[in-house]
Protein backbone atom coordinates (compact mmCIF):
# COMPACT_ATOMS: atom_id res chain seq x y z
CA UNK A 1 0.00 0.00 0.00
CA UNK A 2 0.99 3.34 -0.48
CA UNK A 3 1.88 5.61 2.18
CA UNK A 4 -0.27 8.63 3.53
CA UNK A 5 1.01 12.39 2.36
CA UNK A 6 1.86 14.31 5.54
CA UNK A 7 3.28 17.04 4.64
CA UNK A 8 2.60 19.00 1.30
CA UNK A 9 6.26 20.83 0.02
CA UNK A 10 4.93 24.26 -1.72
CA UNK A 11 7.23 25.45 -3.85
CA UNK A 12 7.85 29.18 -3.69
CA UNK A 13 9.83 30.60 -6.41
CA UNK A 14 12.54 32.94 -5.52
CA UNK A 15 12.22 36.55 -6.28
CA UNK A 16 14.11 36.47 -9.18
CA UNK A 17 12.07 33.90 -10.88
CA UNK A 18 8.64 35.64 -9.75
CA UNK A 19 10.48 39.00 -11.58
CA UNK A 20 11.33 37.06 -14.78
CA UNK A 21 7.41 35.71 -14.68
CA UNK A 22 5.92 39.22 -14.41
CA UNK A 23 8.97 40.61 -17.03
CA UNK A 24 7.28 37.99 -19.48
CA UNK A 25 3.77 38.70 -18.98
CA UNK A 26 4.27 42.33 -19.48
CA UNK A 27 6.18 41.27 -22.53
CA UNK A 28 3.43 38.76 -23.75
CA UNK A 29 0.85 41.70 -23.31
CA UNK A 30 3.32 44.35 -25.16
CA UNK A 31 3.25 42.29 -27.80
CA UNK A 32 -0.66 41.72 -28.29
CA UNK A 33 -1.11 45.33 -27.77
CA UNK A 34 1.53 46.80 -29.76
CA UNK A 35 -0.50 49.20 -31.81
CA UNK A 36 -2.78 50.39 -29.19
CA UNK A 37 0.63 51.08 -27.54
CA UNK A 38 2.03 52.42 -30.21
CA UNK A 39 -0.60 54.93 -30.53
CA UNK A 40 -0.54 55.80 -26.92
CA UNK A 41 3.35 56.25 -26.89
CA UNK A 42 2.43 58.09 -29.99
CA UNK A 43 -0.16 60.55 -28.33
CA UNK A 44 1.49 61.22 -25.40
CA UNK A 45 4.91 62.52 -27.77
CA UNK A 46 2.34 65.14 -29.16
CA UNK A 47 1.06 66.33 -25.74
CA UNK A 48 4.61 66.48 -24.31
CA UNK A 49 5.65 69.07 -27.24
CA UNK A 50 2.29 71.11 -27.19
CA UNK A 51 3.65 71.96 -24.01
CA UNK A 52 0.04 70.09 -22.28
CA UNK A 53 1.66 67.69 -20.41
CA UNK A 54 3.81 70.10 -18.52
CA UNK A 55 0.28 71.82 -17.49
CA UNK A 56 -1.38 68.80 -16.55
CA UNK A 57 1.60 68.17 -14.50
CA UNK A 58 1.74 71.41 -12.54
CA UNK A 59 -2.35 70.90 -11.86
CA UNK A 60 -1.05 67.95 -10.09
CA UNK A 61 1.65 69.31 -8.24
CA UNK A 62 -0.57 71.92 -6.96
CA UNK A 63 -4.18 70.17 -7.12
CA UNK A 64 -5.04 71.28 -3.76
CA UNK A 65 -4.53 75.56 -4.69
CA UNK A 66 -6.15 75.05 -8.02
CA UNK A 67 -9.54 72.61 -6.39
CA UNK A 68 -9.83 75.67 -3.62
CA UNK A 69 -9.45 78.89 -6.10
CA UNK A 70 -12.44 76.47 -8.40
CA UNK A 71 -14.50 75.92 -5.10
CA UNK A 72 -14.39 80.02 -4.19
CA UNK A 73 -15.41 80.73 -8.17
CA UNK A 74 -18.03 78.03 -8.37
CA UNK A 75 -19.46 79.68 -4.69
CA UNK A 76 -19.71 83.38 -6.25
CA UNK A 77 -23.37 83.87 -6.47
CA UNK A 78 -22.92 85.03 -10.40
CA UNK A 79 -21.70 81.18 -11.13
CA UNK A 80 -24.46 80.04 -9.92
CA UNK A 81 -26.94 81.52 -12.75
CA UNK A 82 -24.02 80.58 -15.10
CA UNK A 83 -24.13 77.35 -14.44
CA UNK A 84 -28.01 76.95 -14.68
CA UNK A 85 -28.33 79.26 -17.74
CA UNK A 86 -25.74 76.74 -19.33
CA UNK A 87 -28.16 74.34 -18.82
CA UNK A 88 -30.89 75.95 -20.04
CA UNK A 89 -28.85 77.05 -23.12
CA UNK A 90 -28.10 72.94 -23.89
CA UNK A 91 -31.48 72.22 -23.21
CA UNK A 92 -32.87 75.22 -25.61
CA UNK A 93 -30.16 73.88 -28.41
CA UNK A 94 -31.16 70.70 -27.98
CA UNK A 95 -35.06 71.62 -29.01
CA UNK A 96 -33.83 72.73 -32.23
CA UNK A 97 -34.56 71.39 -35.56
CA UNK A 98 -30.95 71.19 -36.79
CA UNK A 99 -32.49 72.17 -40.36
CA UNK A 100 -34.30 74.87 -39.26
CA UNK A 101 -31.53 76.35 -37.37
CA UNK A 102 -29.48 76.13 -39.92
CA UNK A 103 -31.95 77.98 -42.62
CA UNK A 104 -32.00 80.24 -40.09
CA UNK A 105 -28.57 80.53 -39.25
CA UNK A 106 -27.30 81.28 -43.08
CA UNK A 107 -30.48 83.94 -43.57
CA UNK A 108 -28.91 85.57 -40.62
CA UNK A 109 -25.38 85.60 -42.36
CA UNK A 110 -26.67 86.85 -45.50
CA UNK A 111 -28.94 90.02 -43.78
CA UNK A 112 -25.41 90.45 -41.95
CA UNK A 113 -23.72 91.13 -45.44
CA UNK A 114 -26.26 92.95 -46.94
CA UNK A 115 -26.64 95.35 -43.90
CA UNK A 116 -22.85 95.86 -44.25
CA UNK A 117 -23.68 96.38 -47.88
CA UNK A 118 -26.47 99.43 -46.99
CA UNK A 119 -24.35 100.88 -44.04
CA UNK A 120 -21.20 101.35 -46.98
CA UNK A 121 -23.45 103.57 -49.09
CA UNK A 122 -24.99 105.35 -46.53
CA UNK A 123 -27.99 106.45 -47.92
CA UNK A 124 -31.45 107.62 -46.38
CA UNK A 125 -35.06 105.71 -46.99
CA UNK A 126 -37.80 108.00 -46.83
CA UNK A 127 -41.67 106.66 -46.73
CA UNK A 128 -41.73 105.80 -50.13
CA UNK A 129 -38.56 103.93 -49.90
CA UNK A 130 -40.48 102.17 -47.09
CA UNK A 131 -43.41 101.32 -49.02
CA UNK A 132 -41.53 100.44 -52.38
CA UNK A 133 -39.51 98.33 -49.50
CA UNK A 134 -42.62 96.46 -48.70
CA UNK A 135 -43.02 95.16 -51.89
CA UNK A 136 -40.15 93.35 -52.58
CA UNK A 137 -40.58 89.86 -51.67
CA UNK A 138 -37.05 89.15 -50.18
CA UNK A 139 -38.11 92.06 -47.21
CA UNK A 140 -41.96 90.68 -47.20
CA UNK A 141 -40.76 87.57 -46.11
CA UNK A 142 -38.55 88.25 -44.04
CA UNK A 143 -41.13 90.59 -42.24
CA UNK A 144 -43.55 87.75 -42.37
CA UNK A 145 -41.00 85.35 -40.50
CA UNK A 146 -40.23 88.56 -37.93
CA UNK A 147 -43.58 88.67 -37.16
CA UNK A 148 -44.39 84.91 -37.02
CA UNK A 149 -41.41 84.52 -34.87
CA UNK A 150 -42.80 87.36 -32.48
CA UNK A 151 -46.74 86.03 -32.80
CA UNK A 152 -45.04 82.45 -31.33
CA UNK A 153 -42.44 84.16 -29.03
CA UNK A 154 -45.82 86.29 -27.96
CA UNK A 155 -47.85 82.67 -27.32
CA UNK A 156 -44.98 81.68 -25.00
CA UNK A 157 -45.02 84.40 -22.83
CA UNK A 158 -48.77 84.73 -22.19
CA UNK A 159 -48.34 80.89 -20.91
CA UNK A 160 -46.49 82.76 -18.01
CA UNK A 161 -48.13 86.23 -17.75
CA UNK A 162 -51.45 85.50 -18.82
CA UNK A 163 -52.09 89.36 -17.45
CA UNK A 164 -50.82 90.81 -20.51
CA UNK A 165 -53.82 88.98 -22.87
CA UNK A 166 -56.56 90.51 -20.47
CA UNK A 167 -54.90 93.55 -19.75
CA UNK A 168 -54.98 93.18 -16.19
Amino acid sequence: MAKAIKQIELVQPSAQEEQAQDIAGLLTQLSQNREAISSAIEIIGQLQKSGILDIIQGFLHSKEKVAAIAIDQVNQPNMHNIIRNGFNTVDFLGSLDPQQMNIMMSAVTKGLDESAEVMKKNEKTGVLGLMKALRDPDINLAINSMLGFLKGMGMEMGKEHSHYKTGE
